[in-house]
């Protein structure tokens, strides 16, 4: 069970630090593409989201490292912390959406506008499978957790 809470906190971390990472990539990279201002505000927007997130998974987590993960209550409380690091995670994860929707028109609109939609839809499949990496951890887990109460 230790193990498994282990990996899951791992992949949890992982997702927040890669939040950070995109984040900045993206800020890095948004003065070499063709955007318009509402898109390149929202993108800014989304990168101080990613940053504030990934500032949060990572002092969640911090707290995780010292829990022998042995008793149901600890694996619990485990699961507790990660659960509402995922919930914040998704939710900036969300507002890639519109943003992408709009960066798809522009593209679709003039050629000029697709090296942005590529960077941002690079960035949010990225993280999204680290996500979904994390939340399957989280998941096996808390199936563990109520295998062992069965």
């Amino acid at each position: 069970m230790r193990t498994t809470a282990q990996s899951a906190i791992t992949n949890v971390r992982d997702c927040g630090a890669q939040m950070g990472a995109r984040a900045r990539a993206l800020r890095a990279a948004l003065p070499s593409v063709r955007m318009d201002v509402t898109a390149r505000n929202r993108t800014l927007e989304l990168c101080e989201e990613l940053s504030a997130a990934a500032s949060e998974v990572a002092s969640g987590v911090a707290g995780l490292d010292a829990v022998s993960a042995t008793s149901d209550d600890e694996i619990r409380e485990v699961l507790r912390t990660l659960s509402t690091l995922e919930a914040q995670m998704m939710q900036v994860l969300a507002g890639f959406s519109v943003l992408v929707d709009s960066l798809e028109q522009a593209g679709e609109r003039d050629e000029a506008n697709e090296p942005a939609y590529v960077l941002v839809i690079d960035a949010a499949a990225g993280l999204l499978r680290s996500f979904q990496k994390a939340k399957d951890s989280t998941e096996a887990l808390r199936a563990a957790l109520s295998g062992r109460r069965a």
